[in-house]
């Protein structure tokens, strides 16, 4: 705790601190700015970035809050804070999250840079240890004590690994000398004996916790590992003994969850229920959530004939229950006693049912013990191999138990995160703005969304992390800042508009119109928001009010090449093509430029089955327009039917590219890539088809086909079938 305070401390005042070389970053980063000179003031923004995230990292690995920390020390190192000390950082998180392949590849950056890092050569010592590679672990915590001959953690963790290969003599030698440097205390033999009886030398660990005991009779926990040992050592005959000592336990701290738990199971097992009710009971107040309390409870009930206690504890030992190999199936017995329980209580029904699960529990319990014993012979993985006993540290190797932060430091940690979060929000902020200002608007719409994440609360930000999508293309990522904008400040017409469009340009007419409607009565002389808000409606079949819409069109803006392209469009929707090729042709001569004229034209040449003049017509649109996905997907279509199919894939290549959640482009290219036996690419097309278009039988008969020349043969029939059934759903609505 005295180093967290000093860190602290640090951490807002003092010289070069991290919060000083933030500020100069962000200081030189204005001063930039100010100046013109915009990419050395993005420079100095990211450097801010950098070390801002590698202290709030530091800030909340020391709040315990590792998942946070890794993140931002992920976060340091793309911003360019690649140092020894931020990837050991980054290490030390990703190991508390019990992530240890992940901690090996910055460790192994450190020591290729460092070998001679202790802290690097300790934590991958450790991480090895974690993965059950034992010679490595071994090797790499050596070369850490010669580096730092006093690092007792590392010491004993190379202890662990001797009892783990069963070399008991280094072991000793190991505990033996850190007695000798850090003296006789009663933590110290209590951490021994566990690591001797988590390792199997139960005589040693025994021989531990009785020197612990002549210390301090009265130390936390000591007379609870005592007793379970003797237990696990001699087993029946030392249930005296083992109960003696929880009793010892309770006696000094009476909230001992273990002592209380493993007392009420020696009484259970003596069949001495009533004296096994109260420990019990007191196990369950301790740890309400745990289920093996209720289960032992239950049973205890039962015995007594005391049949709703029972059913009550049963049902709570179920509810709590973590998964179906807890405890060897615990969960299979407790509805097996809970039917039991139920059939003495009169509640037959109920009783049968639970009686049904347990003899279905039992089979998949049977066959998970299979697959639970070959996973557990064909892995080296310590980790996966759970600790034996409740209380068992998840992380093994470490010296002491974290102590939980007093109110002090809990409270400038938290002052500490909060000011580095609003740094990074600014630094994030001022970097897209500069990036808009250059026109990218996908980073800037990156920068802003990072922003918002860490400061929801600055200016403007959900406006302008919208504005940015938008400006991107990025229709569908700009709806949620806008729906937070106008949530919080309902009459922004500028918002309204944005999502308007956005709405419209995701295919969600309804909520387009709802909102335009409302911009349009503002903004009463825009034609091409009378233009979207009519195509909306015409969308919806609401003609009526979309020839209402156009006629104030006509009003604001009288005739114009918009105008023409909406009544074309109107025109065909409700299927008059000569109508609509004649406002079409209109639109042009008007404007040889008029964007959507040519695209209608390609439609309509295409619904008269004019593939050649539909090609053409796209073609001159994506002149006008690139960028236009409709265009291009109707084009690649085009060319796919004209068995131009390499022309074709690379076209629809390109649609799903700059729009991925194209269902039917997926699905067309999908199908191409099967008929030029590219079988791979075939089911990854059409597999996401299928993800964005669930419910079309065509797209999972195709990919049904996919997997059959796959040779997935299970899958394929599936697909068919499931494509089948889809089809059998429709057709009564096909006849209405």
């Amino acid at each position: 705790m005295g180093s967290l305070s000093l860190f602290l401390l640090l951490l807002m005042a003092g010289a070069q601190s991290p919060g000083d070389r933030v500020r100069q970053h962000y200081a030189a980063a204005e001063t930039f700015q100010r100046g013109g000179n915009l990419t050395a003031a993005e420079r100095e923004y990211r450097a801010a970035l950098a070390d801002g995230y590698a202290t709030l990292g530091k800030v909340r690995a020391a709040q315990k809050a590792h998942k946070e920390a890794a993140a931002a020390f992920e976060a340091a190192i793309r911003y360019g804070a690649d140092t020894d000390d931020v990837l050991l950082d980054q290490a030390i998180a990703y190991f508390n999250q019990e992530q240890f392949e992940q901690a090996l590849a910055p460790l192994g950056k450190v020591l290729s840079r460092n070998p001679a890092s202790e802290g690097a050569q300790h934590m991958i010592g450790k991480t090895y240890f974690m993965l059950g590679k034992l010679a490595p672990a071994a090797e790499a915590l050596s070369a850490a004590l010669r580096l730092k001959p006093d690092d007792y953690d590392a010491a004993y963790t190379l202890g662990l690994v001797h009892l783990k290969q069963t070399r008991l003599a280094p072991a000793k030698q190991i505990f033996d000398a850190m007695l000798r440097r850090l003296g006789a205390r009663p933590q110290l033999h209590i951490l021994f004996g566990r690591a001797y009886r988590e390792t199997g030398f139960l005589a040693e660990a025994v021989e531990e916790f009785k020197q612990a005991i002549a210390l301090d009779p009265r130390f936390p926990r000591v007379h609870y590992y005592l007793g379970l040992t003797y237990l696990l050592k001699d087993g029946a005959p030392r249930l005296a003994d083992a109960a003696a000592e929880f009793k010892i336990e309770l006696a000094a701290h009476p909230d001992e969850f273990f002592a209380s738990y493993y007392l009420g199971v020696i009484y259970v097992i003596e069949r001495k229920w009533e004296q096994a009710i109260p420990q019990l009971e007191q196990a369950t107040r301790l740890q309400p959530r745990n289920p093996d309390p209720y289960f032992n409870l239950g049973g205890a009930y039962q015995e007594l004939g005391k049949y709703e206690q029972a059913i009550e504890a049963l049902k709570k030992s179920i509810e709590f229950n973590p998964s179906l190999d807890h405890n060897d199936y615990q969960v299979t017995a407790a509805h097996y006693r809970l039917g039991q329980s139920l059939l003495k209580a009169g509640r037959t029904a109920e009783a049968e049912k639970e009686l049904q699960v347990a003899a279905e529990l039992k089979d998949q319990g049977h066959q998970r013990d299979e697959e639970k014993t070959a996973t557990y012979l064909n892995s080296a993985n310590l980790h996966e191999q759970n600790g034996k006993f409740p209380e068992s540290l998840s992380v093994e190797g470490t010296i002491g138990e974290g102590s939980p932060l007093d109110d002090k430091t809990a409270a400038d940690l938290k002052a500490g995160a909060a000011f580095y979060e609003k740094v990074i929000a600014s630094a994030h902020n001022r970097i897209a703005l500069l990036s808009a200002d250059r026109r990218d608007y996908s980073s800037a719409a990156e920068q802003f969304a990072e922003a918002a994440h860490w400061n929801p609360q600055l200016e403007d930000i959900h406006f302008n992390w919208g504005l940015a999508c938008y400006k991107a293309e990025q229709y569908g990522q700009a709806i949620a800042p806008l729906e937070a904008h106008l949530k919080a400040r309902p009459d922004s017409l500028p918002a309204k508009q944005l999502l308007g469009m956005s709405y419209f340009m995701t295919d969600d007419y309804a909520r387009a119109a709802d909102l335009l409607t409302a911009v349009v009565a503002v903004k009463k002389n825009d034609a091409g928001l009378y233009y979207t808000l009519a195509v909306s409606l015409i969308k919806q079949g609401k003609q009526e009010q979309a020839a209402q819409v156009i006629q104030q069109m006509i009003v604001a803006a009288g005739s114009s090449p918009q105008l023409h392209i909406l009544l074309g469009q109107a025109y065909y929707e409700q299927g008059n093509t000569d109508k609509s090729l004649e406002e079409l042709k209109a639109a042009l001569a008007a404007d040889t430029k008029t964007r959507l004229a040519h695209y209608y034209t390609g439609m309509i040449d295409l619904k008269l089955g004019k593939f050649d003049e539909a090609a053409r017509e796209f073609e001159s649109e994506l002149q006008l327009n690139p960028g236009d996905v409709q265009s291009k997907f109707h084009l690649a279509f085009v060319r796919l039917a004209a068995q131009q199919t390499a022309e074709g894939v690379r076209l629809m290549r390109e649609v799903v590219k700059s729009k991925p959640d194209y269902g039917e482009a997926h699905y067309e290219l999908g199908k191409a890539l099967l008929q030029l036996g590219d079988v791979g690419g075939a089911v990854g097309s059409l597999e996401m088809a299928a993800r964005l278009k669930p419910e079309e039988s065509y797209v999972h008969y195709q990919l049904g086909r996919a997997y059959l020349a796959a040779g997935r043969q299970a899958d394929g029939e599936h697909e068919v079938e499931r494509a089948r059934q889809l089809k059998e759903k429709a057709r009564p609505q096909n006849n209405q």
